[in-house]
């Protein structure tokens, strides 16, 4: 029995585990043989488990799976989604590239339609502007560089420093400004009613100071591009689509180009004839407010600020003591002397305390207390007396004694008042930046930044425009165009029409008056009886002594305490005297009397202005015809 169980064989017992226990012979029998890895393996320990232990592996599994799966399908959602046409502009940033074509800026005309302001063709490569000559260098040499040239329009000016403080210039957007307008927006055109936010990037040039800032906002254009394809080395392959730049508008000045270059010349020969350094011009249309001219010496030539090559120039424009940037017919303060005696005048008859027959008499010397005031012919010409004034000869005298006793009566209440009416302390409204306010001084003012009470003796000062009294030239001919409209005052302004590229007009600037009938007619024709005077033979404007056509006109010569007793000259003027077409003002900085210096300079632009052959015109050497006897009368 032994030898026949042996035969069976060793492996007999596993074939007993494949056998089911409730079958065969072993049913229902517990089986004592050891298992088929105990055979193969003695002492094994099998890694039993159960059913509940295998689901949970297949769920982990699975869920990691699941997982992974949705992870890289909100990848791919994410890139092709939600970063699509970023990814897209990328990828075709490969295989293209965007050329700007920059817009010409619009083009400034004079009012006769001559060209103040254009553009050339020419080329821009990282913000860098390239001449004609560079850019053919770079073809020639094959510089990969070539390629990313832009085409662009640069800005030119045919009359130079003549008209720059009219038009200014264009300069490049800077990073803070950029930052401060959120962005790379920049809200420029404040004084027009059209503000609509205009777009910049980095690069871009602007307009700064004249016309060019003030009317940013027509004149900007609005770029184009070409959109190449490029291989993989970066050269152009074909021209996908080409996009035109739109230019900008077209504006139209007031200006006439001829008149504002003989007044430019006539008050750099004024200022350098007087060993000046500084003075201002500027020519209106008393009856439109239409300025003619406007001329600030020194000044700069715009075109220099679109010229890399001229960059040392400009930074010597900022940094000459002269202020060649600075506009100094509306940003320039000056105590405005004789010519205030037009509102001290206006003042005394509107207040009631004078009229046609108050005289006072000019003893040379007028005392306030323990104070004395003189009149300037008795100090400049040897205690020289004047007899009895009233105000229509204290005007063609300029007669200090006379508007003292003015200033002492009104005060100075009724002078800013009655000053204000007519222009002074508060801006005009011209269209370009850089006005200022100038300075009618009050009690208050006196009290709060001088630290001392109001004297009277600062009324004296006050009537005949010298103490804390300032004003712009542009304020003095304002008062001047108000007295030759009889009485009506127009904002001066210098754009008359907008166009589109092609011609059409697209806005028309009218003004009407802003102040009228605040005087009575008897008063204003009485002042301008006395302003006829001041031209005429005895008056202190003597170049116009023999003029050929009636004028009027003030003279104004004001102390500034200089310590070497320079003072400014001023004279303001309107012709004809019948039906004013013209009115001017001429200032130069520490240039002596008004009668001297500033009367040449109007009577040039007279000159020319009424002269009907304009073509052989020569200008006149007022300084050379002058005579001992005539500077005497002056002021």
């Amino acid at each position: 029995m032994r030898i026949r169980k042996r035969k069976l064989g060793l492996a007999f017992s596993d074939e007993l585990n494949k056998v089911s226990r409730k079958a065969g012979h072993f049913s229902g029998k517990k089986l004592q043989q050891p298992g088929w890895e105990e055979s193969l393996v003695p002492n094994f320990e099998p890694d039993v488990e159960n059913g509940d232990v295998s689901s949970w592996r297949l769920v982990i599994l699975g869920s990691v799976f699941l997982i992974l799966f949705f992870g890289l399908f909100l990848r791919l959602f994410h890139l092709q989604v939600v970063q699509g046409k970023e990814n897209r502009e990328m990828a075709d940033l490969n295989r293209i590239q965007i050329k700007v074509i920059h817009a010409p800026r619009g083009v400034i005309y004079d009012r006769n339609g001559k060209v103040l302001a254009e553009n050339n063709p020419g080329f821009r490569l990282k913000d860098k502007f390239l001449t004609r000559d560079e850019v053919l260098a770079m073809e020639a040499k094959g510089d990969p560089e070539y390629n990313n040239l832009e085409t662009d329009a640069i800005r030119y000016y045919p009359m130079g420093e003549v008209t720059s403080q009219i038009l200014g210039y264009v300069g490049q957007v800077t990073q803070e400004e950029l930052d401060q307008s959120q962005g790379d927006v920049v809200k420029k055109s404040a004084l027009l009613p059209d503000k609509s936010p205009m777009t910049y990037k980095l690069g871009d040039r602007i307009g700064r100071a004249g016309i060019e800032e003030s009317y940013e906002s027509y004149l900007r254009g609005v770029d184009g591009a070409d959109i190449i394809e490029i291989d993989a080395q970066g050269k152009p392959l074909r021209v996908l689509r080409h996009i035109d730049p739109i230019p900008g508008k077209n504006i139209y000045l007031s200006i006439d180009a001829d008149l504002q270059k003989v007044a430019f010349n006539a008050l750099k020969k004024g200022v350098e004839g007087a060993s000046s350094c500084c003075g201002a011009v500027v020519v209106e249309n008393p009856q439109t407010g239409e300025i003619l001219a406007l001329a600030s010496y020194p000044s700069y030539d715009g075109n220099a600020f679109t010229d890399p090559k001229r960059n040392s120039e400009v930074t010597n424009y900022f940094n000459d003591p002269n202020a060649p940037m600075l506009n100094r017919v509306i940003g320039g303060t000056y105590p405005p002397g004789s010519t205030f005696k037009i509102v001290s005048a206006l003042a005394g008859l509107y207040s009631g305390k004078i009229n046609a027959q108050t005289q006072y008499e000019d003893t040379g010397i007028m005392s306030l207390g323990p104070y004395t005031f003189a009149n300037w012919y008795f100090t400049e010409y040897g205690k020289k007396e004047e007899g009895m004034m009233d105000v229509v000869r204290a005007l063609k005298r300029s007669n200090d004694i006379f508007f003292y006793n003015v200033g002492d009566l009104v005060g100075e209440t009724v002078l800013d008042e009655v000053a204000e009416k007519v222009g002074y302390g508060k801006k005009v409204g011209i269209d370009i930046p850089g006005e200022v306010d100038g300075l009618l001084p009050t009690r208050a003012w006196k009290e709060k930044n001088v630290g001392e009470p109001w004297y009277p003796g600062d009324n004296l000062h006050m009537a005949i425009g010298q103490g804390f009294l300032l004003a712009t030239p542009l304020q003095v001919l304002t008062s001047t165009s108000f007295m030759a409209e009889k009485g009506s005052l127009t904002t001066p302004h210098l754009v008359t029409k907008i166009t589109s590229p092609a011609g059409a007009v697209m806005k028309e600037f009218h003004f009407d008056p802003i102040v009228k009938d605040v005087f009575k007619k008897d008063y204003i024709d009485l002042v301008n009886k006395g302003l006829a005077e001041v031209p005429q033979d005895g008056g202190t404007a003597w170049p116009f002594f023999n003029f050929s056509i009636p004028t009027a006109g003030k003279t104004g010569t004001a102390e500034f305490g200089d310590p070497k007793n320079r003072t400014h000259a001023w004279y303001t003027s309107y012709a004809p005297v019948d039906n004013p077409q013209i009115s001017a003002t001429a200032l130069v900085e520490a240039g002596g009397e008004g009668s001297n210096v500033s009367a040449p300079i109007i009577k040039d632009i007279y000159t020319w202005y009424f002269n009907p052959d304009k073509t052989h015109i020569k200008s006149l050497d007022s300084y050379a015809i002058a005579t001992e006897s005539a500077k005497a009368l002056g002021e």
